[in-house]
């Protein structure tokens, strides 16, 4: 087995940029930033264009190239001209590149483009003195400069292997539908603890709450947390200490990493980490179809409009958690669930213990002493939907009640019909009219023309995240 040190030493190989991609790269970033600067001059209110992210700080990864171009606008100018501004800005600028653009959305709507494979991003935000922040994005040259300042010996290095193990481990990524570690909090991980191995040693022993403070802004890791409403995780940013950078990363995401830092240690593996030169494997469907033998699960597939993704994102995981809710309240036990989404097409899938309930189920009522064991009695004694009782046991009285339905998709289809489902305004419309799937075959065939959803659905069944599944082994 290969020691730790031998492992790191392998995969930074495999992320590092050589010197003439860097070339490259930078070559590109400094002719966009220059043609940003030059289409923003006639536009009121900008004040400079500089270069942020990874590319900004020389953390990036190989196969995870991005450059980002930040316009800064006044604090005086509106934001519907700050947005107008630089929608125009970066629809001109990379189109003269020969790439196409696509609108893309944060706090502030921006320009994304892909050019050589690269990807390209144009945004917009406020020049402003640090707390007096009018959007999210103020912060971000603030953090460049700050990452900057601490880069000193091979720290850039040692960024690259802590975003490389959490890409390869499943925990990358600030956005809703993920849930994990951004970049600039993997670049306050590994600048705080020194390197990317004593980073992960740390997180290997982390117990909930977790609390990193690296510029001391509070007295105690206490009173960070409670300022914080005592989260799971808390990373104060060093120039915002009103801000926990970690405030995206959720429970299962923190024990996924905490796990993962374990099992490297004890057993290092490049297969932890993101290599640029390794080819996903594309599953089969008979290893799909293999997968969904025996197994339940409840299948929805609706159609969504196009929107920023947190946003939808955030739509379709209330809307899971509703549906979740309604189906255990009918009886249905449910083991797991999840979503994909692409375009215009969301799939919601469910692991129950059984897609049919039984005809009959045992309903408990009061004890006989409460003033209500009477009304239960009343109520249940004539009832069409009585089978057997009402009867006493113990001190409480029972019912056996037949059911009208058994069948998941034609329970689900009632209560959505009738609105007695938890479900996001967003989607409502869309999951009235969503199809429902049962069968395992309905479920392939969607899979068969989609290879996205393909690997999806074989992952759903698998239930391993990325460090524990059986193709990283």
């Amino acid at each position: 087995m290969n020691t730790v040190e031998e492992v790191t030493a392998q995969v930074l190989q495999k992320v590092r940029p050589s010197l003439v991609e860097s070339e490259k790269l930078m070559r590109l970033a400094d002719r966009l930033l220059e043609a940003v600067k030059d289409a923003s001059r006639n536009y009121e209110g900008v004040l400079d264009a500089r270069l942020e992210g990874s590319v900004a700080k020389g953390t990036w990864i190989r196969g995870r190239e991005e450059v980002d171009v930040f316009v800064q606008f006044s604090r005086e100018l509106g934001k519907d001209r700050l947005e107008k501004a630089i929608l125009e800005i970066g629809n001109v600028v990379i189109k003269k590149f020969g790439g196409k653009t696509r609108l893309r959305y944060a706090e502030h709507p921006y320009v994304e483009g892909m050019l050589n494979g690269i990807r390209v991003n144009v945004v917009a935000c406020y020049r402003v003195e640090p707390g007096m922040w009018l959007s999210a994005v103020d912060r971000t040259p603030y953090h460049t400069e700050y990452v900057k300042s601490r880069l000193a010996g091979a720290l850039a290095d040692e960024i690259r292997l802590t975003k490389a193990f959490m890409l390869g481990c499943g925990v990358y990524g600030a956005e809703i539908r993920v849930g994990g570690f951004s970049g600039y909090l993997a670049e306050l991980l590994t600048l705080n603890y020194g390197g990317f191995l004593k980073m992960v040693e740390a997180a290997s022993s982390w117990r909930p709450p977790v609390c990193i403070d690296i510029e001391g802004h509070y007295a105690s890791k206490k009173e960070a947390l409670e300022a914080f409403g005592r989260p799971h995780i808390v990373v104060v940013d060093p120039v915002d200490k009103k801000r926990n950078v970690a405030a995206a990363v959720t429970e299962t995401k923190l024990s996924e990493f905490i796990l993962a830092s374990r099992l490297f240690l004890n057993s290092p593996s490049e297969r932890f980490f993101y290599i640029p030169e390794r080819v996903s494997k594309c599953r089969t469907m008979t290893e799909v179809r293999r997968a969904l033998r025996g197994r339940c699960i409840l299948g929805l597939r609706l159609r969504v409009q196009q929107k920023p993704p947190d946003v939808l994102w955030g739509e379709i995981k209330h809307t899971l958690m509703g549906i979740r809710r309604a189906l255990e309240h009918e009886g249905f036990r449910t083991f797991r669930y999840d979503a994909w989404s692409e375009d215009d097409t969301c799939v919601m899938l469910f692991e129950l213990q059984g897609l049919n309930l039984p005809p009959y189920y045992l309903h408990c009522g009061p004890p006989v002493y409460l003033d209500n064991a009477f009304d239960f009695v009343k109520k249940h004694v004539e009832a069409q939907d009585t089978v057997a009782g009402p009867w006493v046991s113990g001190s409480r009285l029972y019912v056996l009640k037949s059911r009208s339905k058994t069948s998941v998709v034609d329970i689900l289809r009632i209560r959505l019909t009738r609105g007695d489902v938890s479900v996001s305004a967003g989607l409502m419309d869309a999951i009235k009219k969503a199809r429902i799937y049962k069968s395992g075959e309905e479920l392939a065939k969607l899979a068969s023309r989609n290879v996205s959803f393909r690997q999806f659905l074989f992952d759903f069944l698998e239930a391993r995240p990325p460090f524990l599944s059986r193709q990283g082994q």
